[in-house]
Parts: structure tokens; sequence; C-alpha cells
């Protein structure tokens, strides 16, 4: 047991492989990744087998780390699932923007703008604390010295505005 090498690694293997096989084949429903899986298992024991000198329930580590493999797994194909061959690559999206949507992008902020420009200027200002700075209605009331229903109407003019020249623009 003193050896770096520890051939008990493979004997362990051996002895526990059909188990593990079961196991891991539960999680994961596929003769092939369990497999790949059990490879897995194995080759990061043999890596690190100077490491193990002190591990004294070899078979139940291989039981934990096969185990744990299969979850690792099953958590990555959740969260990223495998696209089938070349073929299914072009539905992939690009998350950034072409350049053709970042022009529409920017002219749709001046559009925007012009209109929160043009309203009157107690509603842009209720507007903009609203919507910018994520105050409630009592907040901009109490900063602006108004009752909240009175932010209310004045929100109410400014999202009429917004609505009305953004139906009118397109």
């Amino acid at each position: 047991m003193t050896s770096a090498h520890r051939p008990d690694i493979l004997d362990t293997f051996l002895h526990v492989r059909t188990r593990l096989s079961v196991v891991i084949y539960r999680r994961v429903r596929c003769s092939a990744t369990t497999a790949d899986l059990l490879q897995d298992t194995f080759l990061r024991f043999w890596e690190r087998r100077s490491l193990l000198k002190e591990v004294a329930d070899l078979a139940g580590y291989f039981m934990t780390t096969g185990r744990n493999l299969a979850l690792d797994y099953q958590r990555r194909k959740r969260i990223a699932p495998f696209v089938n061959g070349i073929d299914g690559l072009e539905a992939v999206a690009d998350p950034s923007p072409s350049a053709e949507q970042v022009a529409i992008g920017i002219n749709e902020l001046r559009r925007i703008s012009a209109i929160i420009d043009g309203m009157p200027p107690r509603a842009r200002q209720v507007f903009l604390m609203s919507r910018i700075d994520g105050l409630t209605y009592a907040e901009i009331g109490t900063r602006l010295g108004i009752s909240p229903k009175t932010v209310f109407s004045h929100m109410v003019v400014a999202l009429e505005r917004l609505r009305s020249a953004m139906l009118t623009d397109e």
C-alpha cells in the first residue's frame, strides 16, 4: 500500500466495476456514456494514484467518484444540451447583436429619448424617477412634495404620450 503505483487500484476497480456501472447507468441511461464515465473514474484515480496512499476504503471512493461524475454529467446535460452533429450548429444563436441590430437599437433609443424630452416637465421627471431610478409613487411624491395620486396622474400622462408617439412613428 505504500507503493506509488498502488497495484490495488486496478484490482479494486475491476472488483467494483460492475456495481459502479449499474449505479452510473441508472443516472445517465446510456451505455456509451456509462462506459465513458467508468473510464473517466478510473483515469481520475490513476492520474492521482500517489495521492491515494492514505485512502482506507478505495472501493467506496471509486463508487462515490463514479456517482459524482454521473451527477456532473447530468447537470451539464441539463444546462448546456449537446447539439447533435455539425448540421445542428446553425441553430445555435450568436448572443451578440449584429451591426444592423445595433443600429436599429441606437435609433430606437434616440426616438424614445426624443419622446421623453417632449413630455411635460413634471411628467418627464416622474417618469424618469419611476422607470430609471426605480422609485415607488410614494417615494416620488415625498421627494417632489406631491401626493402619490398626483404622481400616478403624471405617470399616466407620460405613458400615454410615450404610447401614442410609439404608435404613430411605426
